[in-house]
């Protein structure tokens, strides 16, 4: 059951004025096995949802879907509003936080009992609307107890601004024991603005079924296909491997990329990433890595037909451009590999966002004109695209880029043993997790015969074991590799 109202306060002349139209851009995924019971994909793309109410859980989560109403949607956790979930865990009004409904009938009603709170872009110490998350706990007399949002597995998304939007919580999670080992649950999703006036709401009863004992997933790394070439790309947290080397080694040894596409190793000299690499996951790696002040970086045993330093402009303030390029030979033809990072921060049409609109255009022109001297070059572009303001960036940068002149698609990478894709995650920081990292290919051309996500805190002790892993790995860095198996299509 659902209730939605709704109150456009936000100006229709606030419009996303980026000069680009949104280009159709396909995508492809290898999802996990599937369930008898409905498995809702945490990836921003709620067409799993058509057949569901806008609440639905299962023995280890809960899921939300809601599509607020305005003329201009930014990204949630850095809008100039605040979007609010509250829980009722035990269906009284009496028990927790009292809060107000938005409705005619308000003052007649008794408020709603709000025992767990998730606030997106909530009130700053300045009393203003500010940036990220925060998540409090009510006791039954009202007592507020902060947490974060790693405390209740909370993760929403897309990341980027939208009309719709997906979140799950975490059942298991030590800071959602209040709610009930089954039963229903009410659930209002609303937004105000700074001064408490309501925006928008939507009431959904949710039924938890019977809690499942914690389980953690048996699967492990897919083989890779004969005459494919694996590529990874990987975000490494300000050259971070110098710090953690084994828990990068041990990644890299299970999953033996071909080519990986690195961000981040800051003013790290290109000897010093080749000497890493060579040291710590077996010898005979070439590493492209032009300026080291960008941090990006291509490394592969394949050789290398033509590097590229000139992918797109510099940045400004001796700020060098964060995107490389490689032609390279592999067993599946020649590829074209673009590690990018795009602009950090900000918002739909701020500055940043432009920024990477126009970084996109850059890339967009780059391989169009490779693809003149190598028509027949697969592609790949793949990195951390920082899509926390609007999609322009990605769906500029794929456009008619096939050698057809179709776009580019979305290699849809999914989380090894869990239903959800995920990239970046840092339990400390006051931004919830999402999907910054992407990988586009051309589809007329190549496919993706396997694309996964590894996040080693997912895995059972025997999973980890097998592979030759450790259940903190994943913590060296605050994204997560994604990998694909890319195969020629012909």
């Amino acid at each position: 059951m659902k209730t939605t109202i709704h109150l456009s306060l936000l100006s229709a002349g606030v419009l996303l004025a980026t000069g680009c139209r949104a280009q159709a851009v396909q995508s492809t995924t290898t999802p996990p096995p599937a369930n008898a019971v409905p498995q809702i994909m945490l990836d921003g793309d709620t067409d799993d949802w058509d057949q569901l109410p806008d609440g639905y859980a299962d023995g280890h989560f809960i899921y939300l879907h809601f599509s607020p109403v305005h003329d201009f949607q930014p990204s949630i956790q850095a809008a100039p509003y605040t979007t609010r979930i509250r829980i009722d865990a035990d269906q009284s009004p009496k028990t927790g936080r009292p809060m107000q409904w938005m409705s005619i009938e308000a003052s007649m009603q008794e408020p709603q009992g709000v025992d767990l709170l998730v606030e997106l872009s909530p009130k700053n110490a300045k009393g203003t609307i500010g940036i990220g998350s925060s998540v409090t706990r009510y006791t039954q007399a009202g007592k507020a107890i902060s947490l974060g949002h790693s405390d209740i597995g909370f993760a929403f998304l897309p990341t980027y601004g939208s009309n719709d939007y997906e979140a799950r919580i975490d059942r298991h999670a030590p800071g959602a024991s209040m709610l009930p080992d089954e039963g229903p649950i009410e659930v209002v999703v609303d937004q105000i603005d700074e001064n408490g006036r309501f925006l928008w709401s939507t009431t959904i009863r949710v039924m938890l079924p019977k809690l499942a004992p914690i389980a953690q997933t048996d699967a492990t790394i897919p083989a890779k296909p004969s005459h494919s070439i694996r590529v990874m790309s990987a975000n490494v947290l300000f050259s971070s491997p110098l710090e953690s080397p084994d828990a990068f080694a041990r990644v890299l040894d299970a999953i033996e990329p071909d080519v990986i596409l690195y961000q981040e190793w800051f003013n790290t000299p290109v000897e010093e990433v080749s000497k890493w690499l060579n040291t710590y996951a077996g010898t005979g790696w070439s590493v492209h890595m032009p300026n080291a002040k960008a941090g990006v970086a291509i490394a592969t045993k394949n050789r290398i037909i033509e590097s590229y330093e000139a992918v797109i402009p510099p940045s400004g303030n001796e700020r060098p451009a964060r995107a490389v390029a490689a032609l390279i030979d592999t067993d599946a033809g020649e590829l074209l590999a673009i590690s990018v990072h795009l602009k950090c921060c900000g918002n739909a049409n701020s500055d940043e966002d432009r920024k990477r609109i126009k970084q996109a255009k850059a890339i967009n022109a780059f391989v169009h004109s490779v693809h003149k001297a190598h028509p027949n070059a697969m592609v790949v572009i793949a990195g951390d695209f920082n899509l926390v303001g609007s999609r322009v960036p990605l769906e500029t940068m794929s456009k008619s880029l096939g050698i057809h002149g179709e776009n580019l698609s979305v290699v849809n990478t999914v989380h090894i043993g869990d239903a959800s894709m995920i990239t970046w995650n840092d339990e400390k920081s006051r931004f919830s997790p999402g999907r910054l990292d992407w990988m586009l290919i051309d589809e007329s051309i190549s496919q993706a015969a396997n694309a996964f996500i590894l996040d080693t805190r997912a895995l059972s002790p025997e999973a980890l074991t097998a592979m030759g892993l450790e259940g903190d790995d994943s913590k060296a860095s605050d994204h997560l590799p994604i990998v694909m198996d890319l195969i020629n299509a012909e």
